[in-house]
């Protein structure tokens, strides 16, 4: 997966936010659907309704399946992913986390760190891929960087963690996104469980 996708893999739930508006939409493409995407806004939206209220997120855990998630980043998200990305797959296993897509490398460029290596030499859109493990628990997770590969060549969690940051910098996180770090989970749930095809999140009560 790409460096910046990183992050976004990662906080995929931190950054979610409900559609709006009922403009025309495009066709989804293949594997992808509308209506998955607005399965998981619908359910982001109704958790958000409940915490306005002062009430527990949710009293049951809420289960993700990786076509919502998929059509959700695509398709719902598709405005707020960064434009050096695109054909975001993700792939949910248990206890781990796989993602792939294209990455244009000439975007970039300027992010990169010293010790990015032969990435420094190659350009356009390349494959990308990562796998790493989610562990959470008590309201906070962590990835576990396994393997992360651009056009093939893999590298070092250390370097791509020092992507990642930069290219998630803004007003409100100066320092961007720290994707070796540990990370609060969203509205208040408690654990996020990864399973072959799903994701389950339980809240506090």
């Amino acid at each position: 997966m790409s460096p910046a996708s990183v992050g976004l893999a990662a906080a995929l739930l931190l950054q979610a936010v409900a559609p709006r508006g009922d403009a025309v939409r495009p066709a989804a493409p293949p594997g992808l659907s509308w209506e998955d995407s607005d399965v998981l806004a619908q359910t982001v939206a109704r958790i958000e309704k409940r915490l306005r209220a002062g009430k527990p997120a949710s009293r049951q855990p809420v289960v993700l399946t990786e076509k919502q998630l998929n059509s959700y980043v695509n398709l719902g998200l598709a405005a707020k992913i960064p434009p050096a990305l695109s054909r975001l797959e993700l792939r949910l296993e248990r206890d781990r986390l796989g993602a792939q897509g294209l990455l244009d490398l000439d975007r970039v460029k300027s992010k990169m760190p010293q010790g990015a290596g032969l990435l420094a030499f190659l350009s356009g859109a390349v494959p990308v891929e990562l796998r790493g493990r989610l562990s959470s628990d008590e309201g906070r997770g962590r990835i576990e960087i396994e393997e992360a590969l651009v056009s093939g060549i893999s590298l070092p969690p250390s370097v791509l963690a020092q992507i990642v940051a930069q290219s998630t910098r803004s007003a409100k996180r100066p320092q961007g996104f720290d994707l070796l770090a540990p990370f609060p989970l969203p509205y208040g749930a408690r654990r996020l469980r990864l399973e072959p095809g799903r994701a389950v999140v339980e809240f506090f009560q």
